[in-house]
């Protein structure tokens, strides 16, 4: 029996030109009447730099400002979520279900296999940018590191100049 995709989920870095991964992603979902999840990873700041911060910085205020970085961001998705749906306002009447957003705290690579499961996803689907071929061996990219560790297929959509 072929694989049924029933839940998508689309790990977004909510950078400019990203349009081209939520249309494929959006396409999918109506074509296999799919639930869609939209999910950003935080990544966690460095342990330098978080002995830095402790010594000039409250926890409450540390705290409070986690927790203005997380609204931020959930209003930055929200907003191109609302603002996609507007522009394609005929196509998306044929999704399944409004997509659901997530903010996660974590290494994007891990936090992106981690929400896939959680959530049940048959798919990934992300943005992959150039990077030199050094620059890919040094540092590597979290497209690569999901593709070559996801349980799940991953969909990589290049993010065109």
């Amino acid at each position: 029996m072929l694989p049924k995709v029933r839940t998508i989920l689309y790990a977004c870095d909510l950078e400019p030109r990203t349009n081209q991964a939520m249309e494929m992603v959006m396409n999918l979902a109506i074509s296999n009447q799919a639930k869609v999840v939209i999910m950003h990873a935080m990544e966690p700041i460095t342990a330098q730099a978080a002995n830095m911060i402790h010594n000039y910085i409250s926890d409450e205020s540390i705290q409070e400002m986690r927790e203005d970085a997380v609204r931020s961001t959930l209003d930055r998705m929200q907003t191109y979520l609302r603002d996609f749906m507007e522009a394609h306002s005929e196509d998306v009447k044929e999704l399944p279900a409004t997509p659901e957003l997530e903010v996660v705290h974590g290494i994007p690579a891990e936090a992106i296999e981690l929400t896939a499961e959680k959530v049940g996803a048959d798919l990934i689907v992300m943005n992959s940018r150039t990077h030199s071929r050094i620059g890919q061996m040094v540092i590597g990219s979290t497209a690569n590191k999901v593709v070559h560790h996801s349980r799940v297929p991953v969909l990589v959509v290049p993010i065109l100049k």
